[in-house]
């Protein structure tokens, strides 16, 4: 039987982590950063390190954090064409792609939300990522994880209800 290899993403203008899952248990996961000052010259270099890991490391599925609506313009197109970017890869790879609300996957590996600024949800990952794999993580390698874990539970969750 074929192993199945999901890869989950954190995307960020600067900072992208990805998680990879075999057979849902997590592997391994790395912080990909870009500083380049030029916008387009850093969305380049982000795409072009997504695309390398994905032919690398060959998924089954891709798991994205979905763009949300309230951020600044420049952010909000860099996020959605990255996501473009990974949906391509996909096509072309007979890979299943993905996107899921950071709600979602918050609610699904247990982070309260309510009206959490944004640094306590951060902080809150990082500790759950310690917690679970005593793993040192920055907030977005801590979010990739989380994302990959609320993939496979919301996996499970639909395979129930079929």
């Amino acid at each position: 039987m074929k192993m199945r290899r999901i890869i989950s993403i954190d995307s960020s203008t600067k900072k992208s982590a990805y998680a990879v899952f075999d057979d849902e248990k997590y592997t391994n996961s790395e912080l990909i950063t870009c500083n380049e000052k030029n916008m387009d010259e850093r969305f380049r270099n982000m795409s072009l390190n997504l695309l390398q890991i994905l032919s690398e490391k060959k998924p089954d599925a891709v798991y994205i954090e979905d763009t949300v609506v309230p951020r600044n313009v420049q952010t909000q197109r860099f996020l959605t064409r990255l996501q473009g970017v990974v949906y391509a890869y996909c096509v072309m790879n007979e890979c299943e792609f993905h996107t899921i609300r950071p709600t979602v996957w918050r609610k699904l590996v247990g982070i309260t939300q309510g009206k959490k600024k944004r640094e306590e949800l951060k902080e809150a990952a990082i500790k759950l990522v310690m917690d679970q794999f005593e793993m040192n993580v920055n907030d977005d390698e801590a979010e990739a994880v989380l994302i990959g874990i609320a993939a496979i539970k919301q996996s499970r969750q639909q395979e129930k209800e079929k």
